[in-house]
């Protein structure tokens, strides 16, 4: 990599002369309360070798925990922006793209290390195939698995069937699941074309984002990667994962808060907005009240359940004890620290 480029001044008036080139890869980070992960994040795109030239733009989204001035002592060629408030993974990540002057953007996930190499495999294959809306590297877990991330587009059968439900972890091999998780069966580095990928982790070429626009804000938390897919699909644009490309992704740093009832809330209501869009725009079409009705009653049973077992850790002796086995609840994703 060539090096992280310095800031342009804000403003910066035009001048007579060659402009200059745009640079490969602009990769825009939101934070959220979580320090310490944007520091690791950043540090790992700066020891990448890749020859791929890159910007950093870090939104942060309000946070209390010294994460802009951490930046600005240790990182001082990222650009920051500040939020002043938590303004949602897809406004914020909307303010940092309005921001870039790459070819392509990569949005990425504060909890994550981009492996070397990397960088390079996305943005080759980006400038290889100019119809390609998303390229999308393999996010592995810190142990190295697969998570699983490259999906078909959800379903209904998508809340049972999901990637931690437990019936995808009582019958791995179900139908549904199988139809779901279409990315789960492919190894090796050869690239393979799928429905919809994570938001944690995925490069899209910035005129697929003139196309058609970036991540719709009326999503706050949660689902707007999935819409993001859909409409980039709906415009002919294809969704690739890269395997050659891997991100690490330590999800499992996230999830020490909970399903708190405004997060469950956030996930729910961008279920509906995702289904309302795609599948019942009409107002009168009994589909859309079906998925209100059914996504109200899965959201009051979810902070029903989280309660239960946070007064449950709560009551439990203060000495350690073994980790317990997991619960019914990862029909969901985890809660992230950061915006998403």
């Amino acid at each position: 990599m060539v090096g992280l480029l310095e800031p342009a001044s804000p403003a910066m008036p035009l001048v007579d002369g060659p402009a200059r080139s745009p640079v490969d890869l602009s990769i825009v980070i939101v934070s959220y309360h979580c320090r310490d992960d944007v520091l690791t994040c950043v540090a790992s795109i700066a020891a990448c070798t890749d020859r791929a030239e890159v910007e950093v733009i870090v939104v942060d989204n309000g946070s209390t925990d010294g994460t802009l001035e951490a930046l600005q002592l240790e990182a001082p060629q990222v650009t920051t922006v500040a939020m002043g408030d938590n303004a949602g993974f897809s406004r914020a990540n909307n303010a940092g793209i309005s921001r870039t002057g790459g070819r392509h953007v990569l949005v990425l996930n504060p909890d994550t290390r981009v492996a070397p190499g990397a960088l390079d495999a996305l943005v080759r294959f980006l400038d290889e195939h100019p119809q390609v809306g998303v390229a999308a590297p393999r996010l592995v877990n810190p142990d190295g698995t697969d998570q699983r991330t490259a999906r078909s587009f959800p379903t209904p059968a998508a809340g049972l069937f999901g990637r931690r439900s437990p019936l995808t972890r009582w019958f791995p091999r179900n139908p549904w699941s199988t139809r779901f998780l279409s990315g789960r069966d492919h190894t090796g580095d050869t690239p393979f074309r799928v429905d919809w990928v994570s938001g944690a982790a995925m490069a899209v070429p910035a005129s697929a984002i003139a196309e058609v626009g970036a991540f719709d804000e009326s999503f706050f938390l949660f689902w707007e990667d999935a819409d993001w897919c859909k409409r980039l699909a709906d415009a002919g644009r294809e969704v690739w994962c890269v395997p050659e490309a891997t991100v690490v992704h330590d999800e499992g740093s996230t999830r020490g808060h909970g399903w708190s009832p405004r997060v469950a809330a956030h996930f729910h209501r961008g279920a509906y907005l995702y289904w309302r869009k795609h599948h019942a725009p009409q107002i009168w079409n009994p589909a859309r009240w079906a998925a209100a009705a059914v996504l109200t009653v899965r959201a009051a049973w979810v902070m029903a359940v989280d309660r239960a077992l946070a007064s449950r850790r709560t009551a439990r002796p203060s000495a350690p004890s073994a980790p317990s086995a997991p619960s019914a609840l990862p029909l969901l994703p985890p809660v992230p620290r950061t915006s998403r």
